[in-house]
Protein backbone atom coordinates (compact mmCIF):
# COMPACT_ATOMS: atom_id res chain seq x y z
CA UNK A 1 0.00 0.00 0.00
CA UNK A 2 2.94 2.31 0.74
CA UNK A 3 4.23 1.82 -2.82
CA UNK A 4 0.81 2.67 -4.21
CA UNK A 5 0.64 5.89 -2.16
CA UNK A 6 4.14 6.89 -3.28
CA UNK A 7 3.18 6.27 -6.90
CA UNK A 8 0.00 8.31 -6.45
CA UNK A 9 2.06 11.18 -4.98
CA UNK A 10 4.49 11.03 -7.91
CA UNK A 11 1.62 11.04 -10.43
CA UNK A 12 0.04 14.01 -8.65
CA UNK A 13 3.35 15.88 -8.87
CA UNK A 14 3.60 15.18 -12.61
CA UNK A 15 0.02 16.40 -13.05
CA UNK A 16 0.75 19.56 -11.08
CA UNK A 17 3.62 20.45 -13.43
CA UNK A 18 1.02 20.86 -16.18
CA UNK A 19 3.35 20.08 -19.09
CA UNK A 20 1.13 19.13 -22.05
CA UNK A 21 3.61 16.71 -23.68
CA UNK A 22 4.44 14.96 -20.41
CA UNK A 23 0.76 14.66 -19.51
CA UNK A 24 0.01 13.05 -22.88
CA UNK A 25 2.80 10.49 -22.42
CA UNK A 26 1.54 9.58 -18.96
CA UNK A 27 -2.03 9.10 -20.19
CA UNK A 28 -0.72 6.77 -22.92
CA UNK A 29 1.34 4.93 -20.29
CA UNK A 30 -1.73 4.38 -18.09
CA UNK A 31 -3.75 3.03 -21.01
CA UNK A 32 -0.88 0.68 -21.96
CA UNK A 33 -0.46 -0.43 -18.36
CA UNK A 34 -4.01 -1.78 -17.99
CA UNK A 35 -3.79 -4.54 -20.65
CA UNK A 36 -0.17 -5.19 -19.68
CA UNK A 37 -1.22 -5.84 -16.06
CA UNK A 38 -3.77 -8.40 -17.25
CA UNK A 39 -1.18 -10.04 -19.49
CA UNK A 40 1.26 -10.21 -16.57
CA UNK A 41 -1.33 -12.09 -14.50
CA UNK A 42 -1.98 -14.49 -17.37
CA UNK A 43 1.58 -15.13 -18.55
CA UNK A 44 3.81 -14.29 -15.62
CA UNK A 45 1.77 -15.78 -12.80
CA UNK A 46 -0.34 -18.44 -14.53
CA UNK A 47 2.10 -19.45 -17.26
CA UNK A 48 -0.31 -19.13 -20.21
CA UNK A 49 0.93 -17.36 -23.32
CA UNK A 50 -1.20 -14.94 -25.34
CA UNK A 51 -0.03 -13.47 -28.64
CA UNK A 52 -3.35 -11.87 -29.50
CA UNK A 53 -4.05 -9.66 -26.52
CA UNK A 54 -4.52 -6.57 -28.67
CA UNK A 55 -7.81 -8.13 -29.79
CA UNK A 56 -9.32 -7.69 -26.33
CA UNK A 57 -8.21 -4.06 -26.22
CA UNK A 58 -9.81 -3.53 -29.62
CA UNK A 59 -13.02 -5.27 -28.58
CA UNK A 60 -13.31 -2.96 -25.59
CA UNK A 61 -12.65 0.12 -27.72
CA UNK A 62 -15.09 -0.78 -30.49
CA UNK A 63 -17.80 -2.09 -28.16
CA UNK A 64 -17.85 1.11 -26.12
CA UNK A 65 -17.69 3.30 -29.24
CA UNK A 66 -20.53 1.43 -30.97
CA UNK A 67 -22.65 1.43 -27.80
CA UNK A 68 -22.24 5.19 -27.57
CA UNK A 69 -22.55 6.14 -31.27
CA UNK A 70 -25.03 3.59 -32.62
CA UNK A 71 -27.08 2.76 -29.54
CA UNK A 72 -26.97 6.21 -27.99
CA UNK A 73 -25.86 4.95 -24.59
CA UNK A 74 -23.98 7.02 -22.04
CA UNK A 75 -20.18 6.57 -22.36
CA UNK A 76 -19.95 5.32 -18.77
CA UNK A 77 -22.48 2.58 -19.52
CA UNK A 78 -20.60 1.84 -22.73
CA UNK A 79 -17.43 1.41 -20.65
CA UNK A 80 -19.15 -1.15 -18.41
CA UNK A 81 -20.63 -3.06 -21.35
CA UNK A 82 -17.31 -3.06 -23.23
CA UNK A 83 -15.43 -4.41 -20.21
CA UNK A 84 -18.09 -7.09 -19.72
CA UNK A 85 -17.93 -8.10 -23.40
CA UNK A 86 -14.13 -8.39 -23.37
CA UNK A 87 -14.37 -10.46 -20.19
CA UNK A 88 -16.92 -12.87 -21.69
CA UNK A 89 -15.02 -13.23 -24.98
CA UNK A 90 -11.76 -13.86 -23.09
CA UNK A 91 -13.46 -16.55 -20.97
CA UNK A 92 -14.82 -18.19 -24.13
CA UNK A 93 -11.45 -18.08 -25.89
CA UNK A 94 -9.83 -19.53 -22.79
CA UNK A 95 -12.33 -22.39 -22.83
CA UNK A 96 -11.29 -23.14 -26.42
CA UNK A 97 -7.53 -22.59 -26.48
CA UNK A 98 -6.44 -23.76 -23.04
CA UNK A 99 -6.88 -27.33 -24.21
CA UNK A 100 -3.65 -26.63 -26.10
CA UNK A 101 -0.14 -26.16 -24.77
CA UNK A 102 3.19 -24.74 -25.84
CA UNK A 103 3.53 -23.46 -29.38
CA UNK A 104 0.04 -24.72 -30.25
CA UNK A 105 -1.41 -22.37 -27.63
CA UNK A 106 0.74 -19.51 -28.91
CA UNK A 107 -0.43 -20.07 -32.49
CA UNK A 108 -4.09 -20.30 -31.42
CA UNK A 109 -3.98 -16.97 -29.57
CA UNK A 110 -2.10 -15.38 -32.47
CA UNK A 111 -4.78 -16.63 -34.88
CA UNK A 112 -7.50 -15.19 -32.63
CA UNK A 113 -5.82 -11.79 -32.66
CA UNK A 114 -5.51 -11.82 -36.45
CA UNK A 115 -9.15 -12.91 -36.95
CA UNK A 116 -10.46 -10.15 -34.70
CA UNK A 117 -8.30 -7.54 -36.45
CA UNK A 118 -9.60 -8.69 -39.85
CA UNK A 119 -13.11 -8.39 -38.43
CA UNK A 120 -12.44 -4.78 -37.45
CA UNK A 121 -11.31 -4.06 -41.02
CA UNK A 122 -14.02 -5.94 -42.93
CA UNK A 123 -17.14 -5.36 -40.81
CA UNK A 124 -17.56 -1.88 -42.24
CA UNK A 125 -21.21 -1.45 -41.33
CA UNK A 126 -20.32 -1.61 -37.64
CA UNK A 127 -16.64 -0.68 -37.33
CA UNK A 128 -16.30 1.73 -40.24
CA UNK A 129 -13.57 -0.44 -41.77
CA UNK A 130 -10.21 1.21 -42.33
CA UNK A 131 -11.84 4.63 -41.89
CA UNK A 132 -12.73 3.73 -38.31
CA UNK A 133 -15.21 5.49 -36.05
CA UNK A 134 -15.00 9.20 -35.26
CA UNK A 135 -16.84 11.67 -33.06
CA UNK A 136 -16.94 9.24 -30.14
CA UNK A 137 -18.41 11.04 -27.14
CA UNK A 138 -15.98 11.63 -24.26
CA UNK A 139 -16.69 10.74 -20.67
CA UNK A 140 -18.29 13.54 -18.69
CA UNK A 141 -18.64 14.31 -14.98
CA UNK A 142 -21.29 16.86 -14.00
CA UNK A 143 -21.34 18.15 -17.56
CA UNK A 144 -17.54 18.51 -17.74
CA UNK A 145 -16.15 16.54 -20.70
CA UNK A 146 -13.00 14.49 -20.05
CA UNK A 147 -11.71 14.99 -23.58
CA UNK A 148 -8.37 16.71 -22.97
CA UNK A 149 -5.20 15.06 -21.70
CA UNK A 150 -5.35 17.01 -18.44
CA UNK A 151 -8.95 15.94 -17.86
CA UNK A 152 -8.32 12.30 -18.77
CA UNK A 153 -5.11 11.96 -16.73
CA UNK A 154 -6.78 11.45 -13.30
CA UNK A 155 -9.34 8.96 -14.65
CA UNK A 156 -6.76 6.91 -16.57
CA UNK A 157 -4.42 6.65 -13.61
CA UNK A 158 -7.22 6.03 -11.13
CA UNK A 159 -8.25 3.04 -13.23
CA UNK A 160 -4.62 1.92 -13.47
CA UNK A 161 -3.97 2.22 -9.72
CA UNK A 162 -7.19 0.33 -8.97
CA UNK A 163 -6.06 -2.37 -11.40
CA UNK A 164 -2.67 -2.60 -9.71
CA UNK A 165 -4.28 -2.83 -6.27
CA UNK A 166 -6.57 -5.63 -7.44
CA UNK A 167 -3.74 -7.51 -9.15
CA UNK A 168 -1.43 -7.11 -6.15
CA UNK A 169 -4.05 -8.44 -3.74
CA UNK A 170 -4.81 -11.33 -6.10
CA UNK A 171 -1.23 -12.55 -6.40
CA UNK A 172 -0.81 -12.39 -2.60
CA UNK A 173 -3.97 -14.41 -2.00
CA UNK A 174 -4.44 -18.21 -2.00
CA UNK A 175 -5.63 -17.86 -5.61
CA UNK A 176 -2.29 -16.28 -6.46
CA UNK A 177 -0.47 -19.26 -4.97
CA UNK A 178 -2.66 -21.56 -7.06
CA UNK A 179 -1.74 -19.55 -10.15
CA UNK A 180 1.96 -20.08 -9.47
CA UNK A 181 1.48 -23.80 -8.94
CA UNK A 182 -0.39 -24.07 -12.26
CA UNK A 183 2.41 -22.16 -13.97
CA UNK A 184 5.02 -24.56 -12.55
CA UNK A 185 3.19 -27.85 -13.14
CA UNK A 186 -0.43 -28.55 -13.98
CA UNK A 187 -0.17 -32.24 -12.93
CA UNK A 188 1.07 -31.15 -9.50
CA UNK A 189 -1.71 -28.57 -9.31
CA UNK A 190 -4.28 -31.24 -10.09
CA UNK A 191 -2.84 -33.60 -7.51
CA UNK A 192 -3.40 -31.06 -4.71
CA UNK A 193 -6.94 -30.23 -5.76
CA UNK A 194 -6.46 -27.13 -7.91
CA UNK A 195 -8.90 -26.97 -10.84
CA UNK A 196 -6.32 -25.80 -13.39
CA UNK A 197 -8.68 -25.47 -16.36
CA UNK A 198 -11.17 -23.33 -14.46
CA UNK A 199 -8.44 -21.17 -12.90
CA UNK A 200 -6.84 -20.49 -16.29
CA UNK A 201 -10.19 -19.46 -17.76
CA UNK A 202 -10.85 -17.16 -14.82
CA UNK A 203 -7.48 -15.43 -15.17
CA UNK A 204 -7.97 -15.18 -18.93
CA UNK A 205 -11.34 -13.51 -18.30
CA UNK A 206 -9.78 -11.09 -15.79
CA UNK A 207 -6.99 -10.34 -18.25
CA UNK A 208 -9.62 -9.62 -20.90
CA UNK A 209 -11.40 -7.27 -18.50
CA UNK A 210 -8.21 -5.25 -17.96
CA UNK A 211 -7.66 -5.05 -21.73
CA UNK A 212 -11.27 -4.15 -22.50
CA UNK A 213 -11.27 -1.41 -19.88
CA UNK A 214 -8.09 0.05 -21.33
CA UNK A 215 -9.56 -0.07 -24.84
CA UNK A 216 -12.78 1.68 -23.82
CA UNK A 217 -10.87 4.44 -22.03
CA UNK A 218 -8.70 4.86 -25.12
CA UNK A 219 -11.70 5.20 -27.46
CA UNK A 220 -13.46 7.89 -25.43
CA UNK A 221 -10.24 9.78 -24.73
CA UNK A 222 -9.12 9.96 -28.35
CA UNK A 223 -12.61 10.28 -29.83
CA UNK A 224 -11.56 8.20 -32.84
CA UNK A 225 -10.57 4.56 -33.38
CA UNK A 226 -9.47 2.49 -36.37
CA UNK A 227 -8.21 -1.11 -36.74
CA UNK A 228 -4.55 -0.07 -36.99
CA UNK A 229 -3.70 0.26 -33.27
CA UNK A 230 -5.13 -3.19 -32.46
CA UNK A 231 -2.99 -5.34 -34.74
CA UNK A 232 -0.39 -8.01 -33.94
CA UNK A 233 2.21 -5.27 -33.52
CA UNK A 234 0.39 -3.98 -30.45
CA UNK A 235 0.28 -7.51 -29.01
CA UNK A 236 4.06 -7.67 -29.45
CA UNK A 237 4.38 -4.33 -27.70
CA UNK A 238 2.36 -5.62 -24.74
CA UNK A 239 4.56 -8.72 -24.58
CA UNK A 240 7.64 -6.50 -24.59
CA UNK A 241 6.24 -4.39 -21.74
CA UNK A 242 5.70 -7.47 -19.58
CA UNK A 243 9.05 -9.02 -20.56
CA UNK A 244 11.00 -5.84 -19.79
CA UNK A 245 9.62 -5.61 -16.28
CA UNK A 246 9.70 -9.34 -15.61
CA UNK A 247 6.76 -11.61 -16.37
CA UNK A 248 5.81 -12.32 -12.75
CA UNK A 249 5.98 -8.80 -11.34
CA UNK A 250 3.04 -6.43 -11.02
CA UNK A 251 5.05 -3.34 -10.10
CA UNK A 252 7.71 -3.92 -12.74
CA UNK A 253 5.03 -3.63 -15.42
CA UNK A 254 5.28 0.14 -14.93
CA UNK A 255 8.98 0.02 -15.79
CA UNK A 256 8.15 -1.80 -19.01
CA UNK A 257 5.33 0.61 -19.82
CA UNK A 258 7.41 3.77 -19.49
CA UNK A 259 10.33 2.15 -21.33
CA UNK A 260 8.11 1.21 -24.29
CA UNK A 261 6.30 4.58 -24.33
CA UNK A 262 9.65 6.38 -24.53
CA UNK A 263 10.97 3.97 -27.17
CA UNK A 264 7.76 4.49 -29.16
CA UNK A 265 8.42 8.22 -29.24
CA UNK A 266 11.98 7.65 -30.45
CA UNK A 267 10.87 5.17 -33.13
CA UNK A 268 8.21 7.39 -34.71
CA UNK A 269 10.51 8.29 -37.65
CA UNK A 270 10.75 4.57 -38.53
CA UNK A 271 7.01 4.26 -39.21
CA UNK A 272 5.74 0.67 -39.43
CA UNK A 273 9.29 -0.71 -39.09
CA UNK A 274 9.01 -0.12 -35.35
CA UNK A 275 7.35 -3.55 -35.05
CA UNK A 276 10.59 -5.18 -36.24
CA UNK A 277 12.57 -3.32 -33.59
CA UNK A 278 10.07 -4.31 -30.89
CA UNK A 279 10.38 -7.94 -31.99
CA UNK A 280 14.18 -7.83 -31.85
CA UNK A 281 14.07 -6.20 -28.40
CA UNK A 282 11.65 -8.88 -27.18
CA UNK A 283 13.92 -11.71 -28.36
CA UNK A 284 17.03 -10.10 -26.86
CA UNK A 285 15.35 -9.53 -23.49
CA UNK A 286 13.94 -13.07 -23.30
CA UNK A 287 17.34 -14.61 -24.16
CA UNK A 288 19.67 -12.46 -22.09
CA UNK A 289 17.33 -11.18 -19.35
CA UNK A 290 14.74 -13.95 -18.81
CA UNK A 291 13.71 -12.37 -15.48
CA UNK A 292 13.21 -9.01 -17.16
CA UNK A 293 15.44 -6.09 -18.12
CA UNK A 294 14.87 -4.39 -14.76
CA UNK A 295 16.06 -7.47 -12.84
CA UNK A 296 19.02 -7.75 -15.22
CA UNK A 297 20.05 -4.15 -14.58
CA UNK A 298 19.76 -4.67 -10.81
CA UNK A 299 21.92 -7.82 -11.03
CA UNK A 300 24.48 -5.92 -13.11
CA UNK A 301 24.57 -3.12 -10.53
CA UNK A 302 25.05 -5.58 -7.66
CA UNK A 303 27.83 -7.34 -9.55
CA UNK A 304 29.90 -4.30 -10.46
CA UNK A 305 29.31 -1.87 -7.57
CA UNK A 306 30.79 -4.17 -4.88
CA UNK A 307 33.72 -4.89 -7.19
CA UNK A 308 34.34 -1.16 -7.63
CA UNK A 309 34.18 -0.61 -3.86
CA UNK A 310 36.69 -3.43 -3.25
CA UNK A 311 39.12 -2.03 -5.82
CA UNK A 312 39.05 1.42 -4.19
CA UNK A 313 39.35 0.02 -0.65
Amino acid sequence: MKKLLLLAAFLAAVYAVGNAYLTNLFVVAALFALPALGLSLLMGYTGQISLGHAAFVGLGAYASAVATKSLGLDPWLGLVLATALSTLVAWGIGWLVFRLRGHHLAMATLAFGIIVHVGFVEWRSVTGGQDGLSDIKPFAIAGFALSSDMAMYPLAWLACLAGMLLAGNLVQSPAGLSMRVVAESEPVAGSIGIASARLKRQIMALSGAYAGLGGALYAHWLGYISPGPFDVGFSIRLLLIVALGGFASIWSVLFGVFFVVLISELLKPFGRYDVVIYGVLLVVVMIYCPRGLLAGLIDLYRRFVPAAKESTA
